[in-house]
């Protein structure tokens, strides 16, 4: 492979990249990380105080709500890291 690859698809991807190319390089893509493991998925009416909110309209009228919250199928969790690792290694 030449220079930083394009697609990081496994975690072993994340670690190498880590172990072999300038922070610089890499920290973009494990902040990504962070940054895309929240989403707006539908409210169960259950949402603990301070969860942000938001109505969903179809056709013009409010459907539904949807919560701001960390989905446990973003790649970050597919990936098997956790949070706190990936804040580790951001340091």
């Amino acid at each position: 492979m030449k220079g930083f690859p394009k697609h990081l698809n496994t975690r072993a991807d994340y670690e190498y990249v880590r172990d072999n190319f300038p922070a610089e390089q890499w920290c973009p893509a494990w902040q990504s990380l962070l940054d895309t493991r929240f989403s707006w998925l539908p409210a169960s009416g259950a949402e603990p105080k301070g969860i942000e909110l938001r109505e969903v309209e179809q056709d013009g009228q409010v459907v539904g709500q949807e919560a701001w919250v960390e989905d446990k199928n973003t790649k970050i969790f597919r990936l098997g890291f956790t949070v706190e690792e990936v804040k580790e290694a951001l340091k």
